[in-house]
């Protein structure tokens, strides 16, 4: 059963926005925007003050805040195609006929095309 109640911290809200709104960079942290009114109550010697919030969202941050949250940890960008996968998908979706043959073919495009080299130990 749902709660009836969801309390988050003001981490958990700049959290949220960031990802919600797609951003992936920079520091953020929370923003309230209060709406203030001064009055008197029925009698001119009550004085009262009313206060609203008229908005919440974030706001970029010092990276020296101890508040501000890094949205590149929160949200990551998703990670570039390589050029050159689209290739290998191709050979493995080809025809699985030839065995062994196959096998080899696809090694030999993922070792030629692939973007990240093997280290190699220094002699």
């Amino acid at each position: 059963m749902a709660s009836n109640e969801y309390t988050l911290s003001h981490q958990d809200v700049v959290r949220a926005v960031i990802i919600h709104q797609g951003i992936h960079e920079g520091f953020w942290t929370l923003n309230i925007n209060f709406d203030v009114a001064a009055g008197h109550g029925a009698q001119a010697s009550d004085p009262c003050l009313a206060v609203t919030i008229k908005g919440i969202g974030i706001m970029r941050a010092s990276p020296a805040d101890p508040f501000a949250i890094d949205a590149a940890l929160v949200n990551p960008p998703a990670p570039q195609r390589v050029e050159g996968t689209v290739h290998v998908a191709a050979a493995v979706n080809g025809t699985h006929e030839r065995g062994v043959q196959f096998c080899r073919d696809v090694y030999r495009n993922i070792a030629v095309q692939s973007a990240v080299k093997a280290p190699i130990k220094p002699t």
